[in-house]
């Protein structure tokens, strides 16, 4: 059984929760929408929540994963229908959200991190005469990460267009 108060400090001040009723909130995601789903994932709950500001945070806190054996189950904004960020082992939530630098937009490329929202990166885009072609209805929560990696089904990611 994991000391969790023990594993967040040797997190070195990566910021942690372990409030029951705020790890369970993300936790969760809209996988309630599916009654076969409600069933079975009403009880999947991670142990933490850790929040990484940057990269090498991320990196740290899967290497302490890692060495203790602890399930990691990376997380957007939450914003799925079908429970694929639910921590079905319980463990730690990685939630990505801190991960939202959006760079500079050139020759329609741009680099963002895992949690920049949708309609931030749009809303950056935009007066540079560029939209995104394809996005959730949820865009003003959900994150370009949990969007590719929830289901995204384009061969490219070539989702920005100039629009001038």
């Amino acid at each position: 059984m994991t000391d969790w108060a023990a594993f967040a400090a040797s997190l070195g001040g990566i910021p942690c929760e372990t409030d029951p009723a705020l790890v369970k909130q993300r936790s969760r995601d809209f996988y309630w929408y599916s009654p076969v789903l409600k069933q079975q994932l009403r009880h999947v709950t991670a142990d933490m929540v850790v929040a990484p500001r940057d990269e090498a945070e991320v990196i740290e806190v899967i290497r302490r994963c890692y060495a203790e054996r602890i399930a990691v189950t990376a997380r957007g904004g939450g914003t799925g229908n079908y429970g694929q960020a639910m921590p079905l082992h319980g463990g730690v939530v990685l939630d990505l959200m801190q991960l939202n630098s959006i760079g500079e937009l050139r020759n329609g490329m741009l680099r963002v991190g895992a949690g920049a929202k949708l309609g931030e990166i749009e809303a950056r885009c935009k007066p540079l005469g560029w939209e995104l072609r394809m996005f959730p209805s949820t865009r003003r929560t959900a994150s370009i990460g949990g969007f590719v990696a929830g289901g995204f089904r384009r061969r490219r990611f070539d989702q920005l267009r100039h629009v001038a």
